[in-house]
């Protein structure tokens, strides 16, 4: 992660997805996927997340990178709106999958809980696409990277994520944001839905990641890697750890990646070279799986 690459601009395509493109003379690099998924956390301030975006474009310059941001009013925001602010993802997959052979792959790097929220809005849309409406003359090379979650207890990640630090403001704004969580659970529930955490677990383990563009087959034709703390006090270690174990018993090819003291999203920003290093790891663990005839000559 010492090369130092000209920074690029994003492009805001709406309030959810920006996007930073390879200008058009840059040769495209076999080895690097097409695109990157990159989901923010709620509410994450871009000069956090754009970190993540420059990083990035050095491991991979020649890859096209689709920011999908989140915020606090997911949790309020009918699924319809949902996914329509998530449409310009699906259309820049099918773009970059027009492209035939030239296709490289996508690798899916999700930040916290809200990212995977994210994530799955995109996932309802990709569902709802013709089976013809993207090329899948081939299965691409394709990987998942799970920083900070997946959460299991809704209240106590929105307590420790909402709340202050101070301990006397942290105990008085408790209160309210149980109130809150209660009238959101209710709704939801009065809606047919599943708890959303839960119903989060099981999107992370479905047999496709991204219908249409991953293997609906082979399920470790996917592989993923776990970054995660055992000091976040947002997304337990244990419940990343169930969730791996869960996804390894479904047939999973799953990796976990465990800092030691590193709070909830911050492990790239503690050890960066090993951050990006398990990011390298897991990508050409793809590159591997895929037997990808274009990618091979790479490896």
């Amino acid at each position: 992660m010492d090369t130092i690459a000209a920074k690029r601009s994003l492009r805001e395509l709406n309030a959810y997805v920006q996007l930073l493109e390879v200008p058009p003379s840059q040769e495209p690099d076999p080895a690097h996927p097409s695109i990157v998924l990159l989901f923010g956390w709620l509410s994450a301030g871009m000069p956090y997340i754009r970190k993540y975006v420059d990083a990035l474009q050095i491991l991979f310059p020649t890859s096209t990178i689709v920011l999908v941001r989140a915020y606090t009013v997911w949790y309020f925001t009918p699924n319809r709106w949902l996914e329509e602010g998530v449409a310009p993802v699906v259309d820049i997959i099918k773009r970059e999958m027009d492209s035939g052979a030239k296709f490289r792959g996508v690798l899916v790097h999700v930040l916290s809980n809200g990212g995977a929220l994210q994530l799955s809005s995109v996932r309802k849309v990709l569902e709802r696409v013709p089976s013809g409406g993207l090329n899948q003359s081939h299965s691409p090379p394709a990987a998942l990277v799970l920083d900070s979650c997946p959460a299991a207890h809704e209240l106590s990640s929105a307590i420790q994520s909402w709340a202050p630090n101070n301990p006397v403001l942290h105990h008085l704004a408790i209160p309210p944001i149980a109130i809150m969580y209660a009238g959101f659970y209710i709704a939801n529930s009065l809606a047919g839905h599943r708890p959303i955490f839960e119903d989060m677990r099981v999107m992370l383990n479905q047999h496709n990641l991204l219908p249409s563009v991953t293997s609906a087959e082979d399920r470790g034709a996917t592989p993923r890697v776990y970054v995660y703390s055992e000091s976040d006090r947002v997304t337990a270690a244990g419940d990343v750890e169930s969730h791996h174990a869960e996804a390894v018993l479904a047939g999973f090819d799953a990796t976990l990646e465990c800092f030691s003291e590193s709070p909830h999203v911050a492990h790239m920003r503690s050890d960066p070279e090993r951050y990006w290093r398990a990011v390298s790891t897991v990508w050409r663990k793809a590159l591997r799986r895929s037997g990808y005839g274009p990618v091979q000559s790479s490896l």
